[in-house]
């Protein structure tokens, strides 16, 4: 039957801007989402201002995490002629989003452990580069509270931004400043927010609901009192109770020659590689569950292994001056290789 059709298995497709929405809507729903990318931006070259396909490609660019183009397509559907209120609040909100999704990579990859504790090595010029970014994202999560003043994911991307540019902020005072702006908001996210503990919603990834970010996790227990920040200090709980190892693939040196052969010189085996790490965020549900982990740093070749691991760690349930939150943090894994015998 044509209903049990797989998309682009139709034998002649309606190459309009509708048809083309209708193809990348069942490419979405199977969650192939490169295909159903381009089939909204396929629309959108039709018609550069069709609402539904601008609202699509946005969702999808963000889920693809090219945010960049989900700004994009978030703005260019705000900016429409007699766009609604509600749309725009809620365009601008995601842009401010995109924003941060991508800030939040950037600020995690400079934190390191050394002399026994938990910093942030960057340049002045780095982190005055990624100030002057959530500066400008707030101004969007703003343009949404400006139309819905009672926006409740608003205020929780403002509390997240606000707080990235605690963790780097160079000067002290302007780092606790922003510590204090990113509680007040998460305050009024919680204020506006209809989520329970332990409901449905609170056990998928989603940004939108009220979130404390941290700053890492502690490897292992002995390394708790490393990672003993001044911000997991606010909340109660959040702390991980089940840690999972990463099952990276060992060290394969080179094979070694034929003994027999007494004229050819022995290869010497190549050095193994120094340490490296993984860095992979976590969003912790209000159960203390993974919901969504993803790579910010690390290899391509064993990414997976850390995913898979991150997946596995649980965690207490946190809150926040006696409210339940989400969490948001890292966990770096170390990669120790050995020779295989």
């Amino acid at each position: 039957m044509a209903a049990d059709r797989q998309p682009g298995q139709e034998q002649k497709q309606d190459l309009t801007a509708t048809g083309l929405i209708q193809q990348g809507k069942l490419f979405y729903r199977s969650v192939r989402l490169k295909e159903a990318f381009e089939k909204f931006e396929s629309a959108l070259k039709l018609e550069p201002d069709n609402d539904e396909a601008l609202g699509l490609a946005a969702v999808t660019a963000y889920r693809l995490d090219n945010q960049a183009a989900a700004r994009d397509y978030f703005l260019r559907r705000a900016d429409l002629a007699g766009q609604k209120d509600s749309v725009r609040a809620f365009c601008y909100y995601r842009t401010a989003l995109a924003f941060w999704r991508e800030i939040h990579d950037r600020v995690a990859r400079f934190g390191e452990v050394g002399q026994g504790r938990f910093f942030y090595r960057i340049s002045r010029q780095e982190s005055d580069l990624i100030l002057f970014d959530i500066d400008k994202a707030l101004e969007y999560a703003d343009r949404a509270l400006g139309i819905l003043v009672n926006y409740g994911e608003a205020f929780n991307v403002r509390n997240l931004l606000q707080a990235e540019a605690a963790l780097i902020e160079p000067d002290s005072t302007r780092a606790e400043a922003r510590r204090l702006q990113s509680l007040e908001a998460l305050r009024r996210s919680l204020d506006l927010s209809s989520q329970a503990a332990g409901s449905k919603r609170a056990e998928v990834a989603d940004f939108s609901l009220p979130t404390f970010r941290v700053s890492e996790f502690a490897r292992t227990p002995e390394d708790d009192p490393v990672f003993d920040d001044e911000a997991i200090r606010l909340i109660e709980g959040g702390r991980p109770v089940r840690r999972q190892v990463a099952a990276f693939p060992p060290f394969r040196a080179q094979p070694r020659p034929d003994k027999g052969d007494k004229t050819e010189p022995p290869t010497p085996e190549p050095a193994p590689a120094p340490p490296q790490t993984i860095k992979v965020e976590v969003l912790i549900s209000t159960n203390g569950d993974v919901v969504f982990a993803h790579v910010i740093d690390g290899r391509p070749d064993i990414n997976t292994a850390a995913l898979l691991a991150a997946r596995g760690w649980k965690f207490s349930p946190a809150r926040f001056e006696g409210r339940p939150v989400q969490v948001s943090g890292v966990i770096t894994f170390e990669v120790k290789q050995q020779k295989l015998r």
